[in-house]
């Protein structure tokens, strides 16, 4: 008999199917990595915009900044012709580093109001990170007090969020996680405390 020099149709599918099976061990496995390392991405960008705002404050005074709820759609609440959006007044704080406010998985919006539909909230308000509006040119602690007079229950000033994202980008509504918020003293979560 002589030398066996090709693989025999079993051994052939049974390295096909072995490599099948680690292919099928291994991707949910990097696509949960991909997720997490992006929900990662999100909060440190959150983290250097809450530094960025710091410097904001130290220079007005602890007054927050007085910015557009919605950008794109108008300057409201602040009664001005033209709207105010966030990333442009903080820029100057973040080391012009307008990327800082695009979280990595917002992405093309659906189900957004007709002048928007099909853009991200980046693309539309400058950013991903909408900015607690009741806080539109107050100083924190003051806000926190007049809340807590009307709950009639203290609420720690650090409990309280400053920005989030604009919408459900890191998980379905309702699910840990599915949105981070930034809190004044930089720390990030994924859910909101007051």
């Amino acid at each position: 008999m002589g030398k066996r020099n090709a693989f025999t149709l079993i051994e052939l599918l049974v390295v096909v199917s072995i490599i099948g099976l680690l292919i099928a061990i291994i991707v949910p496995g990097v696509s949960k990595a991909r997720t997490q390392a992006s929900r990662a991405a999100c909060a440190t960008r959150l983290r250097q915009i809450g530094v960025g705002l710091q410097a904001y404050l130290a220079d007005s005074s602890d007054r927050m900044p007085a910015v557009s709820f919605m950008p794109s759609v108008g300057p409201a609440p602040l009664g001005l012709e033209e709207p105010v959006y966030l990333a442009d007044v903080l820029n100057p704080y973040v080391g012009k580093q307008s990327d800082l406010f695009r979280c990595p998985q917002d992405r093309s919006g659906v189900n957004r109001a007709d002048a928007n539909e099909g853009k991200s909230y980046f693309q539309s308000e400058r950013s991903s990170y909408e900015f607690r509006i009741q806080l539109n040119g107050r100083i924190l602690e003051q806000h926190v007090k007049e809340l807590q007079g009307r709950l009639n229950r203290p609420i720690p000033v650090n409990g309280f969020w400053l920005m989030r994202d604009y919408n459900n980008f890191h998980g379905k509504s309702g699910t840990t996680g599915s949105r981070r918020y930034l809190y004044i003293d930089n720390h990030v979560t994924d859910f909101e405390q007051f």
